[in-house]
């Protein structure tokens, strides 16, 4: 068999896939090699369904569906999940190596569709000066592109995933102008983000107008793509049950139809090159424990930021390749999390759509931006989460005694008022939060597991006191009572994770700071390119999907170019 390819992607999530089906249609020879196991057809998605259903609440975490089926995923290709937050104890194996001095909280899905397989969605573009922070407020660096290198490429990128905003309401936002409308009209704001909108009428905090927008979602609003509109079976996290969400699987299964091949079960271990520098093989291990390898004119690294970053440090046995800046596994960025939860005066009837429908955007670009992170809010349309399910409050009403129809009444009344906003924090790229392979510790497959260094910073905790306030605020508006008030715990550092891991393979101009260049082509290697969230230099307060698919259908211009010496 011919294992001679035009490019070869590693990593079949939103970023490989798209580039493989983009490449592949221009008739491209190209190969997807993925960790994680095949799992495209109805029929997939219908099991998974069914083993969540069954899942105790307790353990319904993002990755269970897909770990609880197959035991084999989870041993070669492991999801990390909330087990992995921790330290190391004596006896007990984790696939974080966790070193502190802070919990890294973020999870991902080793799977063909990669992370999309948990994701909830959601969309909204970074703006124009989340690409020069550096410049704006001496923080961070500056991204090597502006907005408008980028925004033909946001549009391609919301056509190919499917999304669906008001152009009205999203159009020069902080001045990220839209030369294209959304491919679809949002998704229906939910019925209590209506009446919590009606309540804050006219509400301002320092200045700032607290406007609740329909949230931009890679989510069918009407038939699209072949997929069909939402229904609102308000479970988005871990799963769309119908697809109506959108998951890479869409653009794999596109690439597979273009004739590129798939192999999966397959774990890539080392890159090797050339005399000139060039990745002459990619060597990968398949779930039997047995090596294998496939070369290619270009290579193309997706394999998540984390994952990434270890494929590069393995390298050319164990030297490492990439990473004469040293900025390899550096700058691990997620958007840390809380939350504040209240018992509102009026009905919001939750769990009817999408886990979240509209947010609070005016906090994006802050005049304190300087002294603290940027964020941004989302409204809860699942009660109050995590934090408490129907079921606790069900507990709590009947060690009250509680009983017959004034239990009802009562468990009505609660739930139905029940609502939560969040908050979503920008984190600024710090060399010493990184990844390296854990001396150690090895995997199945007889691989390193990662190893992270992880530290939250004061810009960050700045801005989720301030996010508080605004909620305080929010709640005090509306009427909500004190004491139906609850908040993450910022004095005892609670955080959580936003599974929006990013950083480790920065991009930019100079070969000394960077790891890729504008095109996310490796500086030290020509013919490597990088994709994913790991390009990021900084994040933003934005979920990154819809940024790391414009970037990847752009790498997949520049990849044609060098592959016809355009």
């Amino acid at each position: 068999m011919d294992n001679s390819y035009d490019v070869v992607v590693i990593g079949a999530g939103v970023a490989g896939a798209l580039i493989a089906w983009k490449l592949a249609d221009k008739d491209a020879r190209v190969v997807l090699i993925d960790a994680g196991e095949k799992r495209l057809e109805k029929d997939d998605r219908r099991q998974f369904v069914k083993v969540l259903a069954e899942l105790p609440q307790a353990r319904r975490t993002p990755s269970r569906p897909y770990t609880e089926i197959d035991s084999d995923n989870k041993k070669f290709a492991h999801s990390p999940d909330t087990e992995d937050f921790a330290k190391p104890e004596p006896g007990k194996t984790l696939y974080f190596q966790q070193q502190g001095p802070d919990i890294f909280k973020s999870q991902y899905q080793r799977l063909i569709g990669g992370s999309t397989w948990a994701w909830r969605g959601n969309c909204p573009r970074f703006i124009p000066n989340d690409f020069k922070i550096q410049t704006r407020y001496g923080r961070g660096v500056d991204w090597p592109i502006t907005y408008d290198d980028l925004e033909p490429w946001y549009c391609d990128a919301e056509d190919a995933l499917g999304v669906a905003g008001d152009h009205g309401e999203w159009h020069n936002l902080f001045g990220a102008y839209r030369s294209r409308k959304f491919p679809m009209p949002k998704i229906a704001q939910a019925y209590g983000d209506l009446r919590l909108k009606q309540s804050l009428k006219g509400a301002r905090f320092d200045g700032v107008e607290i406007k609740l927008l329909g949230l931009p979602q890679a989510r069918n609003s009407r038939r699209y793509d072949g997929r069909p509109a939402c229904e609102g079976n308000s479970d988005c996290i871990p799963l769309c049950p119908i697809q109506a969400k959108y998951d890479a699987t869409v653009h794999v299964k596109k690439a597979l139809k273009a004739k590129a091949t798939l192999i999966d079960r397959a774990v890539v271990t080392e890159l090797k090159t050339n005399p000139a520098g060039n990745i002459r093989e990619v060597v990968f291990k398949t779930w039997d424990g047995q090596q294998h390898s496939v070369t290619g004119k270009i290579v193309v690294l997706a394999a998540h930021a984390i994952e990434s970053a270890k494929i590069l440090f393995m390298s050319n046995n164990g030297k490492g390749i990439a990473n004469s800046s040293d900025q390899v596994g550096r700058n691990l960025m997620d958007h840390l999390g809380g939350e504040g939860a209240a018992i509102l005066p009026f009905h919001v009837f939750p769990f009817r759509g999408p886990q979240s429908t509209s947010c609070v955007e005016g906090f994006r670009d802050h005049k304190y931006r300087r002294q603290f992170c940027a964020f941004r809010l989302t409204i809860g349309n699942d009660g109050w989460g995590r934090t408490k399910h129907p079921f606790d409050t069900l507990r709590d009403l009947l060690q009250r005694g509680l009983f017959g129809q004034e239990l009802q009444k009562e468990l009505f009344d609660t739930v139905s008022r029940q609502l939560r906003l969040a908050y979503s924090m920008e984190q600024l790229p710090d060399p010493s939060n990184r990844v390296t392979l854990s001396p150690t510790e090895k995997d199945d497959l007889g691989i390193p597991k990662p190893q992270i260094a992880f530290r939250v910073d004061d810009y960050s905790r700045g801005g989720m006191e301030y996010a508080q306030r605004i909620i305080k605020h929010i709640f005090t508006v509306v009427g909500a009572p004190q004491e139906h008030w609850e908040f993450s715990d910022l004095k005892g550092g609670v955080y959580s994770g936003s599974g929006h891991i990013m950083g480790t393979c920065r991009m930019g101009k100079e070969s000394k700071t960077s790891v890729v260049d504008a095109e996310c082509r490796s500086h030290d290697h020509k013919n490597l390119f990088v994709a994913g969230s790991s390009v990021f230099p900084t994040g933003a307060p934005v979920n990154p999907t819809v940024t790391l698919a414009a970037l990847a259908l752009r790498s997949a211009k520049a990849i044609e170019r060098q592959l016809t010496g355009a």
